[in-house]
C-alpha cells in the first residue's frame, strides 16, 4: 500500500495519558505498517508543534519535562520507505501536565483543638486538595482547597486520629489535572466539647432601610415593570464577604460600600441588574467572624446593594433561611425557586422593555420543570435559572453539573447561571433538540470574595445578555451574550473588584493587568467574547515613524489602529518628488523599502493622515544616507540587501550626516511636510537615551550602544523640539535596555513594560489628559516599581543601584534598602510613598503618613536610625526581622561603632548574628556594666568573626568572596601586572601631574597594599600580560589610562616599552619579579593564599548562549605560557591553595575583542569557585581544587548544545572536555 493511501485510510487514533513527577507517559495502540511513532508536543492554546522524541513501540515516556506547565501532545506514524517527515496517521491532541509531589506534610493541632496542614512545593500549580480518612478505611474524602503551602481546617468536624494527604492540581481545558498524592499525616483531632451558644451583640447594625432614589421598578398587574429601558440584562457574581470585611462593617466601617463602588457605578448602565447572594442576612445569630463555621453576614450589605444599582439578588438556594425576610424592607427584588419578591409582595415575571422575563433559582438536585411550566403559562417569554452546585472554590466543573445543565435546557430555561462556588468557571453552550442554543456560566466568580483558596477565586467576570424579540415569530431570543473581566486588589485586609479595562490598568501595572485578562478569558473559554460596549468606542489612529522601538508600539492593540509604511526610514531622506519604481527593486523587500525608493511622503501624507503622528530620530542618526542623482535613501539593512543596492552600488554616494550643514536641511524638509499636515499637539516625539545598562538572562550587564552617535541624537532631537515644540515623552533613561538575540545592545531594545508603557502614555497624549513628559517624575511610577520588585534581587547582584535609584532622592533610597518580597507584600503604600513626589527625609517625616500600615513605618524609621548611626532606636529590629538589604548598611555602622569606642579593634561584621551585635551595642550604650558587655562581644566576634578575603587581579574575584558563605569581601586590587608590584623603586616622576585618587598614582607610586589587609587572598595573573615601560631605572605597567594621564605625555612617551609574553623579553626579570611578588604575599598572608589559576580559551559565549570565536587570538599560546610560567613560580615560593576551575567554563562577553581580565565566566563557575573558597577556608580541601559538580556540570553542557545544535566533533571535544562523547552533535 503507498503513502497515499495508507494517510487516506487511517483516522485518529486515541492515546492515554500519564504522569509523574517531571515525567509523562503516552500509551496508544499499534497502526498497521508502522515502523515507528514520533510524539509532538506544543504549548497549550497554540499550534506550535515541535518534534520531541521518535519511538519504535506504542508507548513514549518523556523525562525531565517542567512540572507545573501543561503541553498539548501528539503522535504520528510513520514508515522508513516514505523518507524523512512523512507520516501516514496522527493521533488526537491531549493535554498532559505532570505535577511535583507534595512532600514533608506535616499535621499540626493547636490548642484551639484546630488541625493546621504545611508541605513544601517548589514548582507551579493552580492549588491543591486536601483529603481526609477520618476511618482508618484507606479511603480519603475530600476536605477543602487551599491556594498556599499551609491550610488551617477550621471547619473541619471529625475527631479521633485522623489521616490527610494533599494533592496539587492545574486547570487545564477547563479539567482539573491532579497530582500524586503526598505521603500521608496524621494527627489526633479532639472532640468538639457541647457548649451553650455564644450570645452576640449586634446591637451596632443599622435596623431600618436607607431612603434609595435607585428604584427603577414597581409593581404592576402582578409584575415588576419598567417601560423605559432597552432590554440588556447584567449578571453579577457571588456576594460571600470575608471574616475581615464582616469585622470592619460590624465596626460601622463602609467597606460593603467602597467594595462595590470599585465597579465605578456599572450595575445602574444596565436595564437589570441581578447579583447572586451567597451568605445568609440574619442579626440574630453568629457572623462568620464570629463562627467560622456559619455563614452569615451584617445586613448592611444590603445597603450597599441598593446604592450600587443592582435591581435584584438571586439567593443560593441552599441558604434560604432569613435573607428574603432581611431583604422586605429594601428596594431590591429577592429570587427564591420560582418567585420574585419585593417589599413582601410576590411576582412571577419582570416586565423589562415590555419583555416579560421569569426567574429560577433552584440547587443541582431539583427538577425545575414544573417551575419553567409555571413561569411560561404565567407569560415568561424569556427564562434565567441560577443554579447552586452545592460546592465551593473549585473552578473545575463536574459531568454532574454538565447533565444538570442540559436536563435544565431540555426543561425550557432559555440561560443557565451556575453560583456558590465563589470562583469563576468555563462558559458553555448547549444546544438542545428544539434547536434552541442555551448558554452556562458555570460560574463568574465573586463580586464580593470570601478569602480566596485558589488563583480562580481572585479574578471575575459581569455577564451581559441582551435580548430581542424577532420581529416575524415574535419570540423572544439571546442577541448577545459578553463578559465583562475584573479581579480583585488588596487594600489591606479587604480585597475589592476592579474592572479590568485600560482606565485601570495602573491600579495592577501593565505585565500583571494582562496576564489577568488572559486568566479571566482562559477561564471562561473560547464560546464567548468581551462585551461589544465594554471596547473603547473612540478608535485612535497613530503613523509611526523611526526606528524597532516605535516599531513595538500598539502591538496586538485592537483599540488603536497604526500606519507602519514609513518605519525604519530616515527621517533626512522621506522628502523628494515621487518617483516610479520597478517592482524588481521591491517586491523582495520589506514594506518600507518600496516608500524608501519610491519617495513621495508629502503626497503620502496629504492622503494617509492619522490623528496623531509619533516618531523618534534614532534611526535618522544610525543610519546611512545616500544620493543618487537628486534622491536621498536610507541605507537599511533592508536597502543595502536589495537589488537597486547591488546594481547602483557604484553610483551611490554616502553622505556624512555629522555635518550640521548636511543634517539641518534635510530635517527642514521633514518638519515642513509634517507640520503642514498635523497638528503641533498632535505630533508626539519620543526621545532615546543609551541606558548603558542591559537585561539579559536573568542578570544586568553593562554595555554601550556603539551604532548611535547620540551626541548628534541629542543635537537633533533638541533642533525639533524649538522648530515644533511636539509633546515629548522622554523616560527612556529610567529603563534598561534588552540583549536582542543576536548578542547586540541597542539603545532601542527594551523590554514589553517599557512599550508598552510608552503606548499608554502616547494614547493619553491623544486624549488629551497628558503634557510634556519632560521632567524626571514623568515615567510612571507603578510600571516602574513593579519592574524594580520583580528584578530586585538581579538589581543588587549585578550593582545596578546607581542606574535605577536616584543618588539625592529619599524615597529610591528608602526603597533600595528593602527586599523583593517586602515590596511585593507592600506594594500599594510603598507605591503611594513614590508617587507623593518628597525627594528629602525631612519632607517625608514632615508630610507623608504612613496611615494605618505600622510595619512600614517601623521600616522607614529603622532605614533612616542606620543611615543616622542611631542603633539605639528600636525600629531597627524591624529591618533583622524581615531580612531586608538595609542589614549591610547596619552591619557597617555597628562595625563603625565597635571600632570608634575601641570595644573590637579592626572589627568586621557580615549580616550574620547581627542581632546579638546590636544588642551588645545598646547595653554598652546604656551603660550596663561596660567592660562586661565589652568582653562578651570580644569573645563572641572570636569564636564567630568572618574571614576577610582580599583579591589581587581580575575585579570578578570579588563575586566569588561575596557567594562564599564564610567570607566577606575585603581590598579588590584589580589591574595590575604582578610584574612591576614589587619593584624596587617608584617612578621617578613629578607626582603633581597625577591624581592621587587614580589607579596610575597607585601604579607609579606601588602603593597597591593598605596598611591593613585580610585575612586571606585570592590571586590570579590574568594582568601578566600587559605590557611593561622601561622609565630609567623603574618599571611601569601599562595599566587602563595610563597612556591618557598627563604623567605620561610629559615624562613617558619616548620610554622603552616590551610585552613580557613575547620572546624578547627579559626571562630573569620576569622570574625574579613573580619571586619578588611571591615573597611579599606570603610576608602578609602566610599560608592563607589561593591561586585562580588563569586559561585563554579560543571561544566565547555571546549574550545569547551561542558559542563565538574570540578575534583578538594572536599571541594567545604565548601570553599562555607567561601566565602558566609565573604559576609555576608563585606556586613554589607561596605553596599556595589551587582552584584549577576556569579552563572548564567559556567566557561570557558580548565583545569579541574582550582583554582578559574584563571576561566575565559563566555563573557556575563563580558558584563552584565560591564553595571550594569556603572548603578551603574551612580546612577540609585539599592543596588543589579541580573537580567540580559533576551534575550541574552536566546540565551546564546540556543548556551550551540545546543552545548550539550544530556544533562541530571538534568544537564539542574542546568544549566539553571528557563529557564530549555525551554531548557530540555529530
Amino acid at each position: 500500500m503507498n503513502f497515499m493511501q495508507l494517510r487516506e485510510r487511517q483516522p485518529k487514533f486515541p492515546v492515554t495519558v500519564k504522569t509523574g513527577e517531571g515525567v509523562v507517559e503516552l500509551i496508544w495502540n499499534k497502526i498497521e505498517y508502522a515502523d515507528g511513532y514520533r510524539v509532538f508536543a506544543s504549548p497549550v492554546g497554540k499550534n506550535h508543534f515541535v518534534g520531541v522524541i521518535n519511538v519504535k513501540g506504542t508507548t513514549a515516556v518523556m523525562k525531565k519535562r517542567a512540572n507545573g506547565v501543561p503541553m498539548q501532545y501528539k503522535v504520528k506514524a510513520f514508515r522508513i520507505a516514505d523518507g524523512p517527515d512523512n507520516f501516514f496517521g496522527e493521533s488526537e491532541i491531549v493535554i498532559a501536565c505532570p505535577l511535583e509531589t507534595p512532600r514533608r506534610l506535616t499535621a499540626i493541632v493547636g490548642s484551639d483543638g484546630i488541625c493546621t496542614l504545611s508541605w513544601r512545593y517548589n514548582s507551579q500549580c493552580d492549588g491543591f486538595k486536601i483529603y481526609a480518612d477520618s476511618n482508618e478505611s484507606g479511603k480519603y474524602s475530600f476536605v477543602c482547597y487551599s491556594g498556599k503551602n499551609s491550610c488551617r481546617l477550621d471547619s473541619f468536624t471529625k475527631s479521633g486520629k485522623v489521616t490527610f494527604v494533599v494533592r496539587s492540581f492545574i486547570m487545564t481545558g477547563h479539567m482539573e489535572k491532579l497530582g500524586v498524592s503526598s505521603a500521608p499525616a496524621e494527627a489526633v483531632l479532639p472532640k468538639s466539647k457541647g457548649t451553650k451558644a455564644v450570645q452576640f451583640d449586634h446591637s451596632m447594625i443599622r435596623k431600618t432601610a436607607g431612603d434609595y432614589n435607585a428604584r427603577r421598578f414597581a409593581g404592576k398587574d402582578g409584575r415588576l415593570c419598567n417601560d423605559h429601558h432597552k432590554c440588556t440584562v447584567m449578571i453579577g457574581g457571588d456576594i460571600t464577604v470575608s471574616a475581615e470585611m464582616q469585622k470592619n462593617a460590624a465596626k460601622g466601617m463602609p467597606v460593603f460600600d467602597e467594595a462595590f463602588s470599585s465597579l465605578g457605578g456599572i450595575f445602574g448602565s444596565f436595564d437589570f441588574s441581578v447579583a447572586m447572594l451567597d451568605t445568609d442576612i440574619n442579626d440574630k445569630k453568629a457572623y462568620t467572624f464570629e463562627d467560622s463555621r456559619v455563614i452569615n453576614c451584617p445586613s448592611t450589605i444590603a445597603d450597599a446593594v441598593c446604592k450600587s444599582g443592582i435591581d435584584a439578588l438571586a439567593v443560593n438556594a441552599g441558604l434560604l433561611q432569613r435573607a428574603p425576610q432581611s431583604l422586605e424592607k429594601y428596594p431590591l427584588t429577592v429570587i427564591t425557586e420560582n418567585d420574585c419578591t419585593q417589599g413582601g409582595e410576590k411576582f412571577s415575571i419582570v416586565n423589562i422593555n415590555n419583555i416579560n422575563v421569569g426567574f429560577i433559582s433552584a440547587t443541582v438536585n431539583k427538577d425545575i420543570s414544573q417551575y419553567v411550566s409555571q413561569l411560561r403559562k404565567a407569560g415568561a417569554e424569556y427564562i434565567f435559572f441560577f443554579c447552586s452546585w452545592n460546592e465551593r472554590h473549585t473552578p473545575a466543573v463536574k459531568p454532574k453539573w454538565r447533565n444538570q445543565a442540559v436536563k435544565a435546557a431540555e426543561s425550557g430555561a432559555d440561560i443557565i447561571i451556575g453560583n456558590g462556588l465563589n470562583a469563576i468557571a468555563e462558559y458553555d453552550v448547549i444546544e438542545c433538540a428544539d434547536g434552541r442554543r442555551v448558554p452556562v456560566a458555570y460560574s463568574l466568580g465573586s463580586l464580593i470574595p470570601a478569602d480566596p483558596a485558589t488563583r480562580f477565586e481572585k479574578i471575575g467576570a459581569l455577564l451581559c445578555v441582551r435580548l430581542k424579540r424577532d420581529t416575524a415569530t415574535g419570540k423572544v431570543n439571546t442577541d448577545l451574550c459578553g463578559y465583562i473581566p475584573y479581579a480583585f486588589k488588596d487594600y489591606g485586609t479587604e480585597h475589592r473588584a476592579v474592572l479590568l479595562s485600560d482606565d485601570n490598568a495602573r491600579y495592577f501595572g501593565l505585565s500583571v493587568y494582562d496576564t489577568l485578562k488572559k486568566q479571566v478569558a482562559t477561564a471562561l473559554g473560547s464560546k464567548i467574547e468581551l462585551a461589544r460596549y465594554a471596547e473603547k468606542p473612540e478608535q485612535q489612529s497613530f503613523a509611526l515613524l523611526g526606528s524597532a522601538l516605535i516599531s513595538e508600539l500598539f502591538k496586538d492593540d485592537n483599540d488603536v489602529e497604526t500606519d507602519r509604511s514609513h518605519l525604519f526610514i530616515s527621517q533626512l531622506t522621506m522628502n523628494g518628488a515621487h518617483c516610479d519604481v520597478d517592482e524588481k527593486y521591491f517586491r523582495d523587500g520589506v514594506v518600507p523599502l518600496y516608500y524608501n525608493l519610491s519617495k513621495g511622503y508629502d503626497e503620502y501624507l496629504a492622503e494617509n493622515k492619522a490623528d496623531v503622528l509619533i516618531t523618534d530620530l534614532y534611526y535618522a542618526v544610525s543610519t546611512p544616507v545616500y544620493r543618487l542623482g537628486d534622491s536621498l535613501y536610507s541605507g537599511g539593512k533592508a536597502f543595502i540587501q536589495s537589488r537597486f543596492y547591488e546594481e547602483n552600488k557604484s553610483l551611490l554616494k554616502r553622505l556624512d550626516i555629522k555635518d550640521e550643514a548636511v543634517w539641518k536641511p534635510l530635517l527642514d524638509k521633514f518638519i515642513d511636510s509634517v507640520t503642514a499636515v498635523y497638528d503641533r499637539e498632535k505630533i508626539i516625539l519620543v526621545r532615546i537615551t543609551d541606558p548603558k545598562l542591559y537585561y539579559v538572562n536573568g542578570r544586568y550587564v553593562r554595555s554601550t550602544d556603539r551604532s548611535c552617535n547620540f551626541r548628534l541624537l541629542l543635537d537633533m532631537e533638541n533642533y525639533f523640539i524649538r522648530r515644533v515644540s511636539p509633546k515629548v515623552i522622554d523616560i527612556s533613561r529610567f529603563y534598561p535596555g534588552v540583549i536582542n538575540k543576536r548578542g547586540r545592545s541597542y539603545a532601542v531594545c527594551r523590554d514589553e513594560h517599557f512599550r508598552n508603557n510608552i503606548s499608554l502614555i502616547a494614547k493619553s497624549i491623544c486624549s488629551g489628559k497628558k503634557a510634556n513628559y519632560v521632567n524626571s517624575l514623568a515615567y510612571d511610577p507603578e510600571i516602574w516599581l513593579t519592574e524594580v520588585a520583580e528584578n530586585f534581587d538581579i538589581i543588587k547582584a549585578g550593582k545596578a543601584d546607581s542606574f535605577f535609584f536616584g543618588t539625592n532622592n529619599a524615597v529610591d533610597y528608602f526603597i533600595s534598602r528593602l527586599s523583593r518580597d517586602f515590596i511585593c507584600a507592600e506594594f500599594k503604600d510603598i507605591l503611594r510613598l513614590k508617587t507623593s513626589e518628597l525627594v528629602t527625609f525631612n519632607e517625608i517625616r514632615a508630610c507623608y503618613d504612613f496611615g494605618r500600615n505600622a510595619v512600614l513605618k517601623r521600616v522607614y524609621n529603622g532605614i533612616c536610625a542606620i543611615r543616622k548611626g542611631d542603633i539605639a532606636n528600636a525600629d531597627i529590629d524591624e529591618i533583622i526581622r524581615l531580612g531586608l538589604y538595609a542589614q549591610s548598611d547596619l552591619a557597617k555602622t555597628l562595625e563603625s561603632f565597635y571600632n570608634k569606642n575601641g570595644i573590637i579593634r579592626n572589627c568586621v561584621l557580615s549580616t550574620k548574628d547581627l542581632s546579638f551585635y546590636l544588642k551588645c551595642a545598646r547595653l554598652w550604650m546604656a551603660g550596663t556594666d561596660k567592660d562586661a558587655v565589652a568582653q562578651l562581644a570580644r569573645r563572641y566576634y572570636a569564636k564567630h568573626r568572618p574571614v576577610i578575603l582580599d583579591v589581587f587581579g581580575r575585579a570578578d574575584g570579588g563575586d566569588i568572596s561575596e557567594l562564599a558563605d564564610g567570607t566577606v569581601k575585603g581590598s579588590v586590587i584589580s589591574g595590575y601586572s604582578a610584574l612591576t608590584v614589587c619593584s624596587e623603586k617608584p617612578a621617578d616622576i613629578d607626582l603633581s601631574y597625577i591624581d592621587d585618587k587614580s589607579a596610575v598614582f597607585t601604579e607609579l607610586t606601588r602603593s597597591y597594599f593598605a596598611n591593613t589587609h585580610g585575612d586571606w587572598l585570592l590571586v590570579d595573573f590574568s594582568d601578566i600580560v600587559k605590557p611593561i615601560y622601561r622609565h630609567r631605572s623603574a618599571y611601569v605597567a601599562s595599566i587602563d589610562e595610563l597612556c591618557c594621564s598627563m604623567a605620561y605625555r610629559a615624562f613617558m612617551t619616548d620610554d622603552d616599552v616590551f610585552e613580557p609574553f613575547k620572546e624578547n623579553a627579559d626571562s630573569k626579570f620576569i622570574e625574579k619579579a613573580i619571586s619578588d611578588f611571591a615573597r611579599t604575599i606570603k610576608a602578609k598572608y602566610g599560608k592563607n593564599i589561593i591561586l585562580r589559576k588563569t586559561y585563554l580559551p579560543l571561544n566565547r559565549l555571546d549574550i545569547t548562549g551561542r558559542i563565538r570565536p574570540f578575534d583578538d587570538t594572536e599571541f594567545i599560546s604565548e601570553k599562555e605560557n607567561l601566565i602558566s610560567r609565573a604559576e609555576e613560580i608563585f606556586v613554589k615560593c607561596t605553596d599556595c591553595y589551587i582552584i584549577d576551575y576556569e579552563s572548564r567554563y567559556l567566557p561570557v562577553c558580548a565583545d569579541k575583542n574582550a582583554d582578559i581580565s574584563e571576561r566575565m565566566l559563566e555563573s557556575d563557575f563563580y558558584k563552584e569557585a565560591a564553595a571550594a573558597v569556603d572548603r578551603i577556608i574551612s580546612g577540609t580541601s585539599k592543596k588543589t581544587v579541580n573537580n567540580v559538580d559533576i551534575v550541574g556540570y552536566l546540565e551546564r553542557c546540556e543548556h551550551i548544545r540545546k543552545d548550539n545544535p550544530d556544533m562541530s566533533a571538534e568544537l564539542s571535544s574542546e568544549i566539553f572536555g571528557g563529557a564530549s562523547e555525551i554531548f557530540m552533535t555529530e
